[in-house]
């Protein structure tokens, strides 16, 4: 066990304690998970809003997470649809009265307060968390899912962008959506 004064150690009750106080903000609206999942889906790319990428940003189960997903369902914050051209896949979008709620998102504060920091303490903390984040991922999950700069699926010709995972043309606000195939530069 590390010294109650050790570094590491106030940073991981610090992270514990930033957590707390915004998952205190959410509990009168939604579960945490729930939050969680609304929030994915409505940043997802199109590939990615399927419940298979919900649980696994969810590090959860594909039935726990499908529990969540019918929670937002009978909320009306999601509706599901099958796939235009695959009838075996479940597509997920976040409904009006879901974009709305997200509108007033208790997790704003948290984002309001790292956007008052310096941008170096900015881009300090971005690159710390994700290492962090890796390091505790479940073995074989995907830490961080991301838009496709920076990911090697990307196949960028002339004003064409392309995934190469998915086999299909990028329209520009699909770039910036995360991605759970998002797959970074080495």
């Amino acid at each position: 066990m590390a010294s109650p004064d050790s570094a590491p150690l106030r940073i991981a009750a610090l992270i514990e304690r930033i957590g707390r106080f915004a998952r205190a903000r959410e509990a009168a609206t939604l579960q945490p998970a729930q939050w969680e999942a609304l929030r994915f889906i409505a940043r997802a790319n199109t590939f990615s809003r399927q419940p298979s990428a919900v649980a696994a940003w969810l590090a959860t189960t594909k039935g726990t997470a499908s529990q969540t997903l019918m929670a937002l369902e009978r909320k009306g914050l999601i509706r599901k649809a099958r796939h235009p051209s695959d009838g075996r896949v479940t597509r997920l979008e976040a409904t009006p009265a879901g974009l709305s709620l997200l509108e007033d998102d208790p997790m704003q504060g948290l984002v309001d307060a790292i956007a008052r920091l310096p941008p170096l303490y900015t881009a300090a903390l971005s690159q710390s968390l994700a290492h962090i984040a890796g390091d505790l991922a479940p073995e074989g999950a995907r830490p961080v899912f991301a838009g496709c700069a920076g990911c090697r699926h990307l196949e960028a010709q002339r004003d064409v962008k392309r995934c190469r995972n998915f086999g299909t043309d990028l329209p520009g606000e699909e770039m910036t959506l995360a991605c759970a195939s998002h797959s970074p530069l080495d």
